[in-house]
């Protein structure tokens, strides 16, 4: 079994079990390998966590650096409307978006200052290139004039906050909310 195997095994079990609930031996059970094999691979529960998140957030930050890529045939609408979808499409039925927020909200003591600051930098990185884009839109007049940083965070923040919802939809509803909460910010945005 490989060290992202047993990582797979281990965010199912966090999900489903909490942190305090999971035991090296479930972690063990989970993987089908025996518990000293797996300290062999990981001193303890805790670095097995670190590494489950560690490796969320290496994952997430390569996702938003793929999505927020500025394509040169494309309109600043345009771009923010692809990222917009893309990044709630990637957030539906993801468990490692879901592992993130519920141990955001409640994360073990030893990693909490550490997913506060990843979670603080991630998010300043995706609103620099919303904000990127915003700006391109107005210089391109695609977008109408506006404090770029207010543009950013109601677009960053509608997001965040349909993102916290996916969980609730099918496929098809999904898709629906984005079209409409897009609709309603791209009015905000349009230059007449």
């Amino acid at each position: 079994m490989t060290k992202q195997e047993i990582l797979e095994h281990a965010l199912a079990l966090f999900m489903k079990k909490g942190y305090e609930g999971a035991s090296m031996s479930d972690l063990a059970a989970a993987t089908g390998i025996k518990k000293a094999s797996l300290y062999a691979h990981y001193s303890g529960k805790e670095e097995i966590f670190s590494a489950v998140f560690t490796g969320v957030v290496e994952e997430y930050r390569e996702t938003i650096q793929s999505l927020t890529l500025k394509r040169e045939d494309e309109s600043a609408l345009t771009r923010l409307e692809r990222m917009f979808r893309a990044f709630l499409r990637y957030c539906h039925n993801n468990p490692r978006m879901y592992f993130w927020d519920r141990y955001f909200y409640f994360s073990p003591e030893f990693i909490q200052e550490r997913m506060e600051r990843e979670t603080k930098e991630t998010q300043d990185e995706f609103q620099r290139a919303i904000q990127s884009a915003i700006s391109d839109g107005i210089a391109r007049r695609e977008i109408r004039p506006q404090p770029v940083e207010s543009a950013a965070l109601a677009y960053y923040y509608l997001m965040i906050g349909l993102s916290m919802s996916v969980k609730l939809f099918d496929r098809e509803e999904l898709e629906r909310e984005i079209s409409l909460a897009w609709a309603g910010l791209t009015r905000g945005l349009q230059n007449d």
